[in-house]
């Protein structure tokens, strides 16, 4: 496979919000961690110290968190449950923010979280560990040593139970990440050092890790990189359509890859036209827009003023996940809920409820091992948590045809005498 080099940057699973990176190297696992340098702790019951020497014999894990931050108030609800579950062992949850009280207090009113909350508002604590972004997951052993440094969402009721039992912990840090937990924008995933950073750049190439390693996706500052890939599924990137909307009777390349773009256009429109043109360019792939007619599912909202849609939490920062089970969302529009139900229903959706409000929402069902949920598994969760309606019907919907072109030798050789 020839790999296609113009310039480039990199992106991630949008799980991780980047922060000015400190020029102090973080801790390591093993280390002890550094000195708490909070200016308040809220929540914290009368006569505890917040140091160290007092939480030794304890498990403690530190989450560094912003209400701006979409992943990390997504991860509240997981972090919450854990800390429920292990209320009455020596486990300490500590929320670390760099936020003022006036943001955090009203803030807590509408999203509990059940944890001491620690305000770093001079930021001494983000830069001893040198967080480059949040969320930012570290656990501390009873004995007073770092043994995981992680994402909020990677740590589990199991993962705690061997911190407790001063077990070595099954929590393998996932491949390519880096400090803060994934690829950022600007690198090429797994690469080696290029010396000076480049000014644009396009790179397609078949992915090093290994095959059961999930996709990821990042874009920002003019870059977007997206990795673990097959071909048609990148296709939704190249064209901002779901997969759903693409058809094509060509046989896709097999395997997995990574597929980096990096332009000097800050806002990013260009990254996704030289993405499309070099995957059309490397696979030789011909893509056009038509307009069908499709089954499709309607999403309305009967009552739009519904208890069960919630207003967003969150003051800045937009998160979404979506797997086996269901999918969650922090600061999402309606029409993020749509692109999310057609990857799960297999048919377009088309937004016609009418809302414009952002919403945190949390959809769950029952989905059988190595089977996707049934359309009216997916119809009844979204009815009955979230009040809105899915209804089938047939509509005209514009979709991207991606064909693969064929030309026949004596094109291909006219071709090359132009």
């Amino acid at each position: 496979m020839k790999q296609i080099l113009l310039s480039l940057v990199v992106v991630s699973s949008g799980v991780l919000s980047v922060l000015a990176q400190s020029d102090k190297a973080e801790p390591k696992i093993g280390d002890a961690p550094p000195a708490f340098g909070l200016e308040k702790v809220l929540q914290v019951p009368e006569g505890k110290k917040v140091e160290w020497a007092a939480l030794k014999g304890k498990v403690v894990v530190l989450e560094f968190w912003a209400t701006w931050c979409g992943p990390c108030v997504g991860a509240i609800p997981h972090l919450n449950e854990l800390a429920d579950k292990f209320k009455d062992q020596p486990v300490q949850f500590i929320a670390v923010t760099d936020e003022d009280e006036k943001v955090i207090a009203p803030f807590l009113k509408r999203k509990p979280i059940h944890a001491w909350i620690g305000l770093d508002t001079d930021k001494s604590m983000f830069k001893a560990y040198g967080i480059g972004g949040i969320p930012h997951t570290v656990v501390v052993d009873k004995k007073g040593k770092i043994v995981a440094i992680t994402h909020p969402t990677s740590l589990t009721e199991n993962i705690l139970k061997e911190a407790l039992a001063g077990k070595k912990l099954s929590l393998a840090q996932p491949a390519g990440a880096r400090r803060s937990g994934g690829i950022r924008p600007g690198e090429v995933p797994y690469g080696e050092s290029q010396g000076q950073p480049s000014l644009f750049q396009v790179v397609i190439r078949p992915s090093a890790t290994n095959e059961n390693d999930g996709s990821g996706m990042a874009s920002g500052n003019g870059g977007l990189t997206i990795t673990r890939s097959t071909v048609f599924d990148c296709l939704s990137s190249c064209y901002d359509v779901n997969s759903v909307r693409i058809l094509t009777n060509s046989a896709m390349p097999d395997g997995k890859f990574d597929f980096v773009v990096k332009t000097p256009d800050k806002s990013g429109e260009s990254a996704h036209r030289w993405l499309r043109q070099a995957v059309e360019t490397a696979f030789g792939l011909h893509a056009k827009r038509e307009t069908r007619d499709m089954a499709v599912y309607i999403l309305s909202a009967p009552k739009p003023d519904d208890p069960r849609l919630t207003m967003t939490v969150s003051t800045g920062g937009s998160s979404s996940r979506s797997g086996p089970g269901g999918m969650q969302g922090v600061n999402q529009g309606i029409s993020s809920l749509a692109w999310y139900l057609e990857a799960k229903l297999g048919k377009p959706v088309l937004d016609e409820t009418a809302l414009t409000n952002h919403y945190d929402f949390e959809l769950k069902w029952e989905e059988p091992a190595d089977e996707k949920p049934s359309a009216d598994t997916i119809v009844q969760a979204v009815r009955k948590q979230l009040g809105l309606e899915l209804t089938p019907a047939t509509r005209p919907v514009e979709v991207v045809v991606a064909e693969k072109e064929e030309r026949s030798e004596a094109k291909a050789t006219e071709a090359n005498r132009r």
